[in-house]
């Protein structure tokens, strides 16, 4: 077993830095030396506008593992959510309806998992519903994953059932993963009630499809009620057939008013995910998307919503990361 003098000399830092405070994320190696903490902002000072520290507001959407040893308690970490999943996880608490979108490589589809697991171990009886457009899309992320987080998971009771795409826990909590390509699909999760419903890459989901889907987010379980009800969460990159309604609805906040008179903004958030806030991603792949052609490149490496196949004008939503626009007729720029 390492000293924690031994451990903080072999302390990681890494290029990604906490959005909240800018701070490099740093790791330290387990204790018994054989793999690594989870990325982490360690300042553990309070903030000036009010929120805890940066610190503590990761370890209150982790997940850890308590294990006694001969002399003391140790805890093993299960799942830490970086800075950015954090934000996320934070807008699920203030909003109904919460995106967590942006750049690709930003742990969007992990981040959606792990929390759907925290809140299931949080809330006795959880329902919760995990959605991909295609079998073929949730068999190549989640399906593939999920296994094997059963696994980490097994002490507190998780369990993968693979025929019917189960993943239960021991207090009553399920997810269950399913895929909508047709209304015939859309009636399979019509007839029950789920306090959570997640659409992965939700751009994939036509708005007639996502609207009736979410009709049955609703809950008569009291924790959730004291929560603010039923959620529903996104994940996404920018671009696909419905990208529109993501960014009318979740960033700008501007449907139609006539065709829906009753939206409410304030129910809906949205958190921009950069490339740049994985600790975790290998050095090379920015590279990987800087050779994509000019429209992929900006939705998924910039993140930027306004790029799409066959515009006549190349608008930039963003430049170095803030907003962009034409100088006004006779003002210098």
């Amino acid at each position: 077993m390492l000293t924690f003098a031994q451990r903080l000399s072999r302390l990681q830092t890494s290029p990604s830095v906490c959005c909240w405070c800018q701070t490099p994320l740093r790791r330290l190696p387990t204790e018994n030396g054989e793999g690594w903490e989870p990325w982490l902002c360690m300042n553990d000072r309070p903030r000036d506008d009010g929120h805890a520290s940066c610190w503590d507001r990761q370890l209150l959407y982790a997940i850890r593992q308590q294990a006694k040893g001969q002399t003391r308690t140790s805890w093993s970490w299960l799942f830490a959510p970086t800075p950015r999943q954090t934000q996320f996880a934070e807008l699920t608490r203030r909003c109904k309806y919460a995106l967590f979108g942006g750049a690709k490589a930003v742990t969007k589809s992990y981040g959606l998992r792990w929390l759907l697991y925290r809140d299931c171990l949080r809330i006795p009886g959880l329902r919760c519903l995990l959605l991909r457009r295609t079998y073929g899309e949730l068999e190549s992320t989640h399906l593939l994953e999920m296994p094997s987080e059963a696994e980490k998971l097994a002490a507190v009771g998780a369990k993968y059932k693979s025929a019917v795409r189960e993943f239960s826990f021991g207090n009553d909590s399920l997810i269950r993963a399913g895929h909508c390509e047709t209304d015939v699909d859309v009636a399979k999760f019509l007839s029950t009630q789920w306090d959570r419903i997640v659409f992965d890459e939700v751009v994939t989901f036509p708005l007639s499809m996502f609207l009736a889907i979410v009709s049955c987010a609703r809950s008569a379980k009291q924790q959730v009620i004291d929560e603010g009800g039923a959620q529903v969460w996104g994940g996404t990159n920018p671009g696909g057939r419905g990208a529109r309604w993501v960014h009318e609805f979740f960033v700008e906040h501007n449907p139609d008013p006539e065709q829906f008179p009753d939206y409410d903004a304030a129910q809906w958030g949205f958190v921009q995910g950069w490339l740049d806030d994985n600790p975790y991603i290998e050095p090379g792949y920015r590279q990987t998307l800087m050779n994509l052609p000019p429209i992929l490149r900006r939705q998924w490496l910039d993140g930027d919503w306004n790029a799409f196949e066959g515009q006549f004008f190349d608008f930039l939503a963003t430049k170095d990361r803030e907003p962009w626009h034409v100088a006004d007729a006779g003002v210098a720029a």
